[in-house]
């Protein structure tokens, strides 16, 4: 097995000595690609076919087994990526995921996986691997994980912070400030992000920025020009968003931009 560690992350190549895997769990994601052959799998209660055009999207914890089939005379083998819970939450500003589709058809985001691993072990930039793997999770994020992002609904005890929370989704050009929050919700400032934070997992403020963000990313990957992206979702100005957005993603809007339909 090759293995290379990125920014946090395992990105490995496998080949199994046997045909396929017994049944085992991972503390990270785990997102797989075939090189050569095809797999039943077998994940929690429900079990599928994965051919070489797809990538599998596995959660922390779930169990997993699989048994492979190749053409004669060849081995089976996989790439797989493990991303650690903390390097996706800080793709989604602290928000949880949960991927809802184990396996998505998507031909280039395999390519680009497969060519991320192709300098194993040693070879290759580190930055060049580090942006396609960001690109692949970004997309794998607006593919495969539907309503992804397991936040907690507040109790009927905390309707003020979904009255907050209809308010911040719906408006992501114009940041409310604090003061006009904790009023409509008729509580005081400090009450309000302490309540808001148990609820969400972060404060308002951070809370409307990756909303804010995450829009982005969807207009950018519609073509809309980064100058108006960054109008739209109310930045100061272009240099205002690209912060905030390379802060975020690790990659430049533009770039982004450039490089996001795979």
């Amino acid at each position: 097995m090759q293995v290379r560690d990125v920014n946090g992350t395992q990105l490995a190549v496998i080949r199994p000595a046997s045909g396929g895997f017994p049944r085992h769990s991972h503390d990270e994601y785990v997102i797989s690609v075939n090189v050569c052959g095809r797999e039943r799998v077998r994940l929690d209660r429900s079990s599928f076919e994965v051919d070489l055009d797809e990538v599998t999207v596995y959660n922390p914890g779930q169990i997993q087994s699989c048994t492979t089939s190749t053409p004669s005379e060849t081995a089976f083998a996989c790439v797989s990526w493990y991303v650690p819970p903390a390097a996706m939450t800080a793709l989604t500003g602290g928000v949880p995921v949960d991927f809802e589709r184990p396996v998505v058809r998507a031909a280039a985001l395999r390519a680009e996986l497969l060519r991320a691993t192709g300098d194993l072990p040693d070879g290759g930039d580190p930055a060049l691997i580090a942006e396609r793997l960001t690109l692949v999770l970004l997309r794998l994020l607006d593919l495969a994980a539907g309503a992804r992002r397991r936040r907690t609904a507040p109790a009927p005890s905390d309707a003020r912070i979904a009255t907050v929370l209809d308010r911040l989704r719906g408006d992501l050009s114009n940041p409310p400030s604090l003061a006009d929050l904790a009023q409509d919700a008729g509580m005081s400032r400090e009450h309000l992000v302490r309540s808001f934070t148990k609820a969400t997992g972060c404060p308002p403020y951070a809370w409307h920025l990756q909303a804010r963000l995450a829009e982005g990313r969807r207009l950018l990957r519609h073509g809309r020009p980064v100058a108006d992206v960054a109008h739209a979702l109310g930045f100061a100005d272009q240099a205002h968003f690209h912060r905030h957005f390379t802060a975020a993603y690790a990659i430049t809007p533009g770039r982004y931009r450039s490089r996001v339909n795979i």
